[in-house]
């Protein structure tokens, strides 16, 4: 099997998350950013991640891979209950989040940005959605300070004794919230309160990602 993805892509996080969790091994392909060819041949627009689970069968969206895989390798391990505050927390976060993220990855070593056409492409597609990049590093601090208030609100919901957000079972929250905590890890004045710091350690290497601190901004 392999698996198409951008790794600054939270969706992409998602997806390989579950291979990491039951050590299934798999074969990450990144494609570049300005890329639109490649994932129109196999699913008919541009989105990753993809999924090749065998010669010529793709499968797209993050969640249908992650259940799918979960399923086709038992035991399965995954509840699916969703906690309404989690994902209202994380979606009233999006401008900040996306603030603070999107210019540091279009600036870093990922490899999907290893041309000059594919950061141009990223950078013209996102300053859509936030407006320009350059604005949005000058606000930076004005940005930490609204996401440290939502990482302090998720912070409560953290135990010392957690393994997985919702205690001792892996849900699709912990999908949901390490996706989004990964990608923070790219700015590099961003402070992570103690307990969802640990939890950001473990879910990594749980579920074998790195995270962006060795590339941080």
């Amino acid at each position: 099997m392999r698996l198409f993805i951008y790794d600054h892509c939270p969706y992409c996080v998602k997806a390989r998350m579950i291979f990491g969790l039951k050590n299934i091994n798999i074969q990450l392909v990144t494609l570049l950013n300005d890329d639109e060819k490649t994932p129109i041949s196999m699913i008919g627009k541009k989105m990753v991640p993809i999924l090749e689970k065998a010669p010529g069968q793709f499968m797209p969206e993050s969640m249908d891979i992650i259940q799918f895989i979960d399923q086709q390798f038992p035991p399965t391990i995954i509840h699916k209950e969703e906690d309404p505050f989690l994902l209202e927390i994380l979606n009233q976060a999006r401008i900040p989040y996306y603030s603070l993220v999107m210019p540091r990855w279009v600036s870093s070593t990922m490899e999907e940005f290893n041309t000059a056409s594919a950061r141009k492409y990223f950078q013209n597609k996102k300053e859509q959605m936030i407006g320009p990049f350059s604005t949005a590093l000058t606000n930076t601090e004005t940005y930490i300070k609204e996401i440290t208030e939502t990482l302090l609100k998720i912070e409560k919901k953290i135990k010392n004794q957690n393994k997985w957000y919702m205690e001792n079972q892996v849900s699709f929250n912990d999908f949901h919230l390490f996706a989004f905590l990964r990608a923070l890890t790219i700015v590099k004045t961003l402070p992570f309160p103690p307990r969802l710091e640990d939890y950001i350690k473990q879910i990594a290497k749980k579920s074998q990602i790195p995270l962006s601190t060795n590339i941080a901004l």
